[in-house]
């Protein structure tokens, strides 16, 4: 029975709080910004406010099921329903596959999983975040991709300064997840680095 909780995470992180917020200002946020239905295009196109409450509901959907996942005597069931949380966030099968960038639900399997290592992980973001925004004088839209970026490099890193002892099952999972959100990241980094680049012309 525990493991109805995998198909059941997925199911859950598909529902797209970025969408349905979209819907309530009568906006398809998939035709407006990025095109991206995540937290961080929300705050783009609705208003910063709705950035917080979509990514802290984002990163409800990862650490929940999770935290109920712990309760098992099964090590694996955890790591699977994270795993299936944050696939239902991006490849959301109640929007054509097309969903949101990782970070918020990641962050929460994170917590659930590593607390010391997301505690690391969110350190690295916030600082990347302000660097971005405070002293290069980027947009805080614009500052989040680069800060996402960081603090994806700062997952295994984190973990292995702060788990005692380290589980391998674990630091394997936690750098799948590091790595599928810098793809995602891709176009955003490419974008950080042209404007580095029209800054220095």
């Amino acid at each position: 029975m525990w493991w109805l909780l995998v198909p059941a995470a997925y199911l859950l992180g598909s529902v797209s709080f970025a969408f349905w917020a979209g819907r309530l200002n009568g906006i398809d946020l998939r035709q407006h910004g990025s095109g991206n239905l995540g937290a961080t295009n929300a705050g783009r196109v609705l208003g910063w406010h709705w950035f917080a409450v979509i990514f802290t509901l984002d990163l409800a959907k990862g650490l929940g099921p999770v935290l109920l996942a712990r309760q098992s005597n099964d090590h694996w069931l955890p790591i699977a329903v994270g795993a299936a949380a944050v696939l239902g966030h991006v490849f959301t099968c109640f929007h054509g596959f097309r969903g949101g960038k990782a970070v918020a639900t990641s962050l929460g399997v994170i917590i659930a999983l590593a607390p010391l290592a997301a505690a690391v992980t969110f350190g690295c973001w916030m600082i990347a975040w302000l660097l971005c925004w405070v002293v290069l004088r980027l947009k805080r839209s614009e500052s989040v991709g680069p800060a996402s970026i960081v603090a994806s490099l700062a997952v295994v890193p984190g973990y292995l300064a702060t788990a005692r002892p380290w589980q391998l099952p674990t630091l394997g999972f936690l750098a799948l997840l590091a790595a599928l959100v810098l793809i995602k990241h891709r176009s955003n980094f490419a974008k950080f680095v042209a404007s580095l680049r029209s800054r220095q012309a």
